[in-house]
């Protein structure tokens, strides 16, 4: 009898073990659709131009210049204040989950005539 209820031990322990990852992995996990966008700082321009994205993906800005660039939404801190990158460097966001559907114009705060445009589609 022993050995049956210490194997049943394990096997408790085992099973709130393996619970205890699957919430985990259910928090932390990105929704299905959720994906990587990148976009290029280069030569004062954004690459794409017109970046659209989905509530929970995330957006990965490369400055792939020498020289320092910013990224930014005017009058749209909450969803991307302004942050500067430095050369050959990488920033991210992530859009909210509870973003609505929207178009943003997206600026370099350096370069007045480098602008983008940001448009979050539908969930």
């Amino acid at each position: 009898m022993g050995q049956v209820s210490g194997f049943a031990r394990a096997m408790s322990v085992r099973a709130i073990l393996v619970s205890a990852a699957l919430g985990t992995l259910a928090l932390t996990a990105r929704p299905v659709h959720a994906g990587v966008i990148e976009v290029h700082l280069k030569e004062q321009s954004f690459e794409p131009k017109t970046v659209s994205a989905r509530p929970g993906d995330t957006i990965a800005f490369y400055n792939d210049d020498k020289e320092l660039h910013s990224v930014f939404l005017p009058d749209h801190e909450s969803l991307l204040a302004e942050h500067f990158i430095d050369p050959h460097a990488r920033y991210e966001i992530a859009i909210p989950a509870t973003a609505d559907a929207a178009t943003y114009n997206l600026v370099c705060t350096i370069h007045l005539n480098m602008k983008g445009t940001l448009q979050i589609i539908a969930k």
